[in-house]
């Protein structure tokens, strides 16, 4: 997959990408799971999966 942005959680385990028209959720093991294809989905999914507080700087960033 070729990424184009990317956003770490504060505790280093996970990331957020979005590449491929795709926003994943990617663990330390390199599993991923697609939340969206959106910002609006990617970031309800976090919320959902309770993972919002993780990713500040991808749930507050507005320069999309």
């Amino acid at each position: 997959m070729e990424s184009q942005y990317f956003w770490t959680s504060q505790d280093d385990l996970e990331q957020v990408v979005i590449g491929n028209g795709e926003i994943l959720l990617i663990n330390k093991t390199g599993e991923s799971t697609r939340i969206g294809t959106t910002l609006a989905e990617a970031r309800q999914k976090l919320m959902e999966l309770d993972k919002a507080e993780d990713f500040p700087d991808f749930m507050n960033d507005y320069n999309w």
